[in-house]
């Protein structure tokens, strides 16, 4: 009798009706696992396959021991390597150019000698970088008389175009031309961000930036960059309440764009606010479109969603 179980044909026979009984069940049971769990009940597939019995009955084990301490990290760790997506290579790419261009900076006020240390400082007046003010503060504490000058001068003429062309957008947007607000509010951005304006100066031109995005919003501009630029300037000049009511204002009007969402999540991100982050993915993962989420963004998000459950 035990020979007649033990024969190849037999053998194959129970692996092949258990291999569908196992899938059956598997396909019933997967309509009513939350995403999060069915990483661990395919691994459990995978393993009762080869190992029949056994590999069920580990497979639950280790299930109920990873739910006892309420975490699946043991179970889902070959799914999240089979379905590990790397950052896009175009993002990885402008983030290693940006390094590369932000290190020559560094080295150039340092007090070390440098041979072409007037051309790096110069360079800043073309970059894209923010907070060139930084670097530039570096070179005007630098020992070396000339990295002073080159700094000083690298400084005053960034200040004077950035006066310039704010008085140009100015007068275009005064003069009646609403779609010359937004030109305007990315020159207030850049040099808000640029790091070059001493506390009292970035103080009023800030008051200045919000005057004029809030006075666009009581005219009736509804526009998804005026909430967001808003929304963001509020919480950079700590005014959270206002920031935060504004993005959500931004949510209600725009509930399947990702704007308001990020703008949120990147907020709470910085306060640590896990609990909230995973209330503000739940709502973006249900209203918007995946093709609607910035590709250089996709590869964050899903890790913090990941993350947060």
């Amino acid at each position: 009798m035990l020979n007649e179980w033990l024969h190849p044909l037999s053998v194959g026979l129970f692996y092949l009706i258990h291999a569908i009984v196992v899938l059956i069940v598997f396909a019933v049971v997967k309509k009513r696992l939350k995403e999060v769990e069915q990483s661990a009940w395919e691994w459990i597939v995978v393993v009762s396959l080869f190992l029949p019995l056994i590999g069920e009955l580990f497979g639950l084990i280790v299930w109920l021991v990873s739910k006892r301490w309420g975490t699946n990290d043991m179970l889902t760790d070959y799914d999240e390597y089979v379905t590990y997506k790397p950052m896009m290579l175009e993002q990885l790419r402008e983030e290693v150019r940006v390094s590369d261009e932000l290190l020559p900076f560094s080295e150039a006020f340092s007090e070390q000698a440098t041979s072409n240390r007037k051309d790096l400082i110069i360079r800043l007046i073309n970059s894209n970088i923010v907070d060139k003010g930084k670097y530039l503060s570096l070179g005007l504490a630098n020992s070396d008389s000339e990295t002073v000058h080159y700094a000083a001068t690298t400084m005053n003429f960034l200040i004077d175009t950035f006066e310039k062309e704010l008085q140009l957008k100015r007068r275009e947007y005064d003069a009646g031309s609403p779609e010359a607000l937004l030109p305007l509010l990315q020159v207030y951005d850049q040099y808000l961000k640029s790091g070059l304006l001493q506390q009292a100066a970035g103080k009023r031109l800030m008051e200045d930036y919000v005057q004029r995005m809030e006075n666009a919003i009581a005219f009736g501009i509804r526009e998804k960059w005026l909430y967001q630029m808003l929304g963001e300037a509020y919480l950079a000049n700590g005014q959270t309440e206002k920031g935060i009511q504004t993005l959500e204002s931004l949510i209600e009007l725009f509930p399947t764009d990702s704007e308001g969402y990020l703008s949120l999540v990147r907020y709470h991100y910085d306060q640590k606010d896990w609990q909230r982050i995973r209330s503000i993915l739940s709502d973006m993962r249900e209203r918007v479109p995946e093709d609607k989420v910035p590709a250089n963004q996709k590869f964050t998000i899903d890790q913090m969603w990941g993350a947060v459950q």
